[in-house]
């Protein structure tokens, strides 16, 4: 489809300075600072954000769902005759999603590069140069915008865990709360110092399908993949412009096929298909 190849054209890692360190102690404080700003402005101090990400995306900026042929990409966001727009990849689970979608909104509100988020940018490998300084800012924003410390901590309480019982079955269940990757609550336990190194080398190297495994044991939803599309307000638009007959059925329809969507599916009347007249018919006509 055209979309698809047009975003594959547009997937290109845009800022290649790296970093081999973790971020400095200042500036983790500063990106601490940027995410309890943003959880005051957006009255959320309290309130486990999960799928309301994407409505705060959507108040920032204009937002593409689209399931991208590569699952390496998560999301990116970029510029294209001055209007910034976000996409997300829902060929990916959707925690994932979750994640992109705070990721690029600290690109949006904090650093105007356009940049793109890889599935191995969320890895942060120690040691390796392999992810822009601006990477790790995001991906330490993503964690403390949607796993907010006292929230946190307050979840491990409820839930009668400490530092000595988190293991991977309870590490799953906090990552079903938060709705973030098992990954990502894994990092954010030894940012806010709950496990240590060990720990966390022990725990940040289970396999994927043990992980998935586990899931299952403990009978917690899948992040399912949904494939979902959503095109801003593209398709509202088009059907608006149609009812006021500004554009035609087909206009409709080729529009609509970008969301895999038919007029049909969104209570449009198809027109009556013309009938030519029979070869009777055509005869009582002539002779009238």
């Amino acid at each position: 489809m055209l979309l698809t190849k047009y975003f594959s054209w547009r997937i290109t890692p845009m800022n290649t300075n790296t970093n081999s360190s973790r971020l400095d102690k200042p500036t983790i404080e500063y990106i601490k600072s940027l995410a309890r700003q943003k959880h005051v402005e957006y009255r959320k101090l309290n309130d486990v954000i999960s799928t309301q990400i994407f409505n705060i995306l959507e108040l920032n900026s204009k937002v593409l769902y689209y399931p991208l042929e590569d699952n390496d990409v998560w999301g990116f966001c970029d510029t294209i005759s001055g209007q910034t727009f976000v996409c997300i990849n829902t060929s990916i689970s959707y925690d994932k999603q979750v994640f992109a979608a705070a990721h690029e909104l600290y690109h949006l509100w904090f650093d105007k590069e356009n940049e793109v988020l890889l599935s191995s940018a969320l890895e942060e490998i120690e040691g390796q140069d392999t992810i822009s300084l601006n990477e790790l800012k995001a991906n330490r924003f993503a964690a403390e915008f949607l796993v907010e410390e006292n929230l946190l901590r307050q979840e491990m309480t409820l839930y009668s865990l400490n530092k000595d019982s988190l293991d991977i079955d309870n590490i799953l269940k906090l990552a079903d709360i938060f709705l973030v990757p098992y990954k990502t609550m894994v990092k954010r336990l030894r940012e806010i110092e709950i496990i240590n190194d060990n720990k966390y080398v022990k725990l940040i190297s289970y396999p994927k399908s043990e992980i998935e495994i586990w899931r299952k044991r403990l009978g917690l939803r899948l992040p399912d993949v949904d494939n979902f599309i959503k095109l801003d307000n593209l398709i509202n638009r088009a059907m608006e412009l149609y009812e006021q007959k500004l554009i035609t059925l087909d206009k409709l329809e080729y529009i609509l096929s970008f969301a895999k969507l038919t007029p049909d599916q969104l209570g449009v009347e198809q027109p009556p298909k013309f009938i030519p007249p029979t070869d009777i018919e055509l005869q009582a006509i002539l002779e009238e």
